[in-house]
């Protein structure tokens, strides 16, 4: 079986480390950590992943809600967001931008886990 490619975006050097880590331990194929959404498109268009992990606020000039949009329609990759960001208002925006699922910081990774199954498998169908 195919091992799930995914790109982690994420302004925090640590918390992308961590993430790799545990996404790893799970058996899926981390194709890199990037900290910016020009980034993430290089290398979303040179990989291909199968998900994207991203931060709402990156570094660089795009955004995450933004960098969300752009991965849906120019390659249908899905996106979870992991964000310190809780509101109402930001969930709802998130939603708007295609997301397949929002983690509050800080996480459970076993909450994680779930998640992101959930996402590769409604990609699926």
């Amino acid at each position: 079986m195919k091992k799930a490619k995914i790109l982690i975006v994420e302004s925090e050097s640590v918390t992308a480390m961590s993430i790799a880590h545990y996404l790893e331990l799970w058996g899926y194929d981390v194709c890199e950590y990037v900290s910016t959404g020009e980034d993430a498109l290089r290398v979303a268009e040179r990989e291909r992943p199968d998900l994207a992990l991203l931060n709402i606020k990156l570094r660089g000039e795009m955004k995450g809600l933004e960098l969300s949009t752009r991965l849906g329609k120019c390659f249908g990759i899905p996106v979870v967001f992991i964000s310190g960001y809780t509101g109402c208002a930001v969930r709802k925006q998130a939603e708007e931008a295609g997301a397949a699922g929002y983690l509050a910081k800080p996480f459970d990774f076993a909450l994680l886990r779930s998640i992101l199954e959930q996402a590769l498998f409604q990609k699926t169908k």
